[in-house]
């Protein structure tokens, strides 16, 4: 008889992915709506799992211990004004029902106001958490001296030194933070600046309109009165681009932010809902430290029940079908436990990547950006690349200036280049400018190595011309400003003409 040794039947060992890891990977990638279904979902049909839900923050989802404080993370008070409007519907109801208008029966009348002290005590937790220590004081008097229309006075500066005697570079500091929150423009002290705010974080969002910006600084009350033609000779500019600039200023900025607001719902004048962050980063006294909303909103169990059951199941004072019926339950909930717990660990250990990584952005916003991919943070943490998606992909932030960005932002490695570009070409020679392959030498100077197809498609990104179109428009540009100039008698024609 013949034995040989044959390489198919040697023993292997392959990778077998447990149920636990399935959960895992399938609840990491899931976006915070879809837990929350999830989780609820293995409430209803897991008897051995139990879930106790922590009262939450209607704006931003974070836990809140007494639902009439205002929300530690993001100021937001619902107390004052649920109440309220608890008030209004029982009034409302009640006309209803008997088809007439409710007569006065002594009751106090302020229950039928909108209320809105939950709004200001909202945006002054906010800006409390945004501001160093000791500004508190200044916080109040600047969200006090907000009217109607969400803006300020414009000697607030001056005004909040002499009454709270301070330095008017701490009470600048905090109006410059009360302009940073929500809504956009909150804090300006008139139209103009109110809409130049809204401007730059539009610019900050990769869309910057330099045009608009020139035309709200210099030009709003013009346009107001739709004076386009006297405005494009005045900066070189045909009168359809300037209707256009300001049709973009009328539909996409708000001049009173303060209008429509409520920060459950959102800006009724045009925007989407509010997210609600999956992660929220703080500012300490010593840096950055990051939470993760949900494993502050639930608190997970076995059901003491069963872990009793299972006990006696294995000192055999169960049944057969018993002890399957309660290990079959017991295990799914404890698997369904340890993947939402690894779930959050794992976007736990992310964040505080992201605040050691991305310091500066979390300082200075965009500009402050180093580029960055998720593989660096995978390498950090010893984890693929793929979990690392998975536990940034659909999910969202709360940086400490109180805006909500998706994850995607601290990855964004283009925005230094854009950056890089907006500012060389601003500074080019209008007839005579950059060229892409120009633009990628001078970058490769900052240290800063693009291919040359990648400079393009940034530039059409964030809406720059090519140059040859870049240097058309500056010649007519040009010509057009020194016809005014001639027009208006400041240049002589032939010196026009010599310079053409």
């Amino acid at each position: 008889m013949d034995i040989r040794l044959d390489a198919s039947a040697v023993p292997q060992v392959q990778p077998a992915i447990s149920y636990r890891q399935i959960v895992a990977v399938r609840l990491l990638q899931l976006p915070s709506a879809e837990v929350v279904m999830a989780i609820e979902r293995e409430r209803d049909d897991n008897p051995a799992f139990d879930v106790e839900e922590r009262q939450i923050c209607p704006r931003c989802g974070a836990g809140v211990e007494y639902s009439e404080l205002p929300c530690q993370v993001c100021g937001y008070a619902s107390g004052p004004a649920n109440d309220a409007d608890r008030g209004r519907d029982e009034v409302a109801s009640y006309d209803d029902r008997v088809g007439g208008s409710y007569e006065d029966d002594g009751s106090d009348p302020m229950l039928r106001v909108p209320g809105a002290s939950g709004r200001a005590e909202g945006l002054l937790q906010t800006l409390r958490m945004v501001c160093p220590e000791g500004d508190e004081e200044i916080c109040e008097f600047v969200v006090g001296s907000l009217d109607t229309h969400g803006y300020l006075p414009a000697g607030i500066v001056e005004d909040g030194a002499d009454m709270l005697q301070c330095s008017a570079a701490r009470v600048a500091r905090v109006v410059e933070a009360l302009q940073r929150l929500e809504p956009v423009g909150i804090g300006a002290r008139s139209a103009c600046e109110c809409l130049l705010i809204q401007l730059r974080r539009v610019a900050d969002a990769g869309d910057p309109r330099p045009l608009a910006e020139l035309l709200v600084r210099d030009f709003l009350k013009d346009l107001a009165f739709r004076h386009f033609r006297e405005v494009a000779h005045a900066i070189g500019e045909t009168p359809k681009m300037i209707e256009a600039e300001w049709e973009f200023i009328r539909t996409h900025l708000n001049p009173y932010p303060a209008h429509g607001f409520d920060p459950e719902i959102g800006d009724l004048s045009g925007s989407a809902a509010v997210v609600r962050p999956d992660v929220i980063i703080r500012r300490k006294d010593r840096g950055y430290e990051a939470e993760v909303v949900e494993a502050q909103r639930y608190d997970l169990r076995v059901n003491r029940e069963y872990l009793r059951a299972r006990a006696q199941a294995a000192s055999g004072g169960l049944a057969d079908q018993d002890v399957a019926h309660v290990r079959q339950y017991v295990d799914q909930a404890q698997s369904f436990i340890s993947a939402l717990r690894q779930r959050w660990e794992t976007m736990q250990r992310v964040a505080d990547a992201l605040i050691d990584l991305q310091r500066a952005f979390l300082d200075r916003g965009p500009s402050g950006l180093v580029p960055l991919t998720r593989a660096d943070v995978a390498r950090r943490l010893d984890l693929h690349e793929s979990t690392v998606s998975r536990a940034t992909d659909g999910k969202f932030v709360l940086l400490p200036s109180g805006r909500t960005v998706p994850f995607d932002d601290f990855f964004d490695s283009s925005l230094p280049v854009k950056k890089a570009l907006r500012e060389l070409i601003s500074r080019e020679n209008a007839r005579h400018p950059f060229s892409d392959e120009q633009l990628r030498r001078l970058l490769a100077r900052r240290g800063m190595t693009i291919a040359r197809r990648t400079i393009a498609k940034y530039r059409e990104e964030i809406g720059i011309l090519p140059s040859r179109l870049r240097r058309e428009r500056g010649v007519v540009r040009s010509d057009q400003v020194a016809t005014m100039a001639t027009l208006a008698g400041v240049v002589e024609p032939a010196r026009v003409a010599a310079a053409r």
